[in-house]
């Protein structure tokens, strides 16, 4: 989270020159700024979301930002069980990913099914399943 401008040197060091490759790279549980994400898009890199996005105060900033993300370089994620965001539970499971995708959909004004359906394709590709 505060390792924005280490993370970039790091990995441009290792993408450049013209030629040389890295993997995908997902920036996992995004909290970052708007300047950051756009940072990373540039380069290609997949962003991370998490349940913070379905918090009212705290997801705030982050739901700014997301009409800014190409949903082709979205990845949802929970960190599951670390980050609770589901009321009345501290802890958070793998199938809570749906309530991320229902703030991502609502956010971007986009169809839920289309919101999995691109960002499913979306982990498929990073994954090569």
């Amino acid at each position: 989270r505060e390792a924005h401008e280490d993370l970039v040197r790091i990995l441009d060091e290792f993408h450049y020159p013209p030629g040389k490759t890295l993997p995908p790279i997902v920036v996992h549980c995004f909290t970052g700024t708007l300047d950051e994400a756009m940072t990373y898009v540039e380069r290609g890199f997949y962003i991370g979301f998490t349940g913070v996005i379905c918090k009212k105060e705290r997801g705030a900033p982050l739901r700014e930002i997301l009409p800014h993300i190409p949903l082709e370089r979205i990845m949802l994620d929970t960190d599951a069980p670390f980050m609770g965001f589901v009321k009345g539970r501290r802890r958070s499971e793998p199938a809570d990913v749906v309530g991320v995708a229902e703030e991502v959909s609502r956010t971007l004004g986009v169809p839920f099914e289309q919101v999995c359906a691109v960002t499913t394709a979306n982990a498929i590709s990073f994954f090569k399943f």
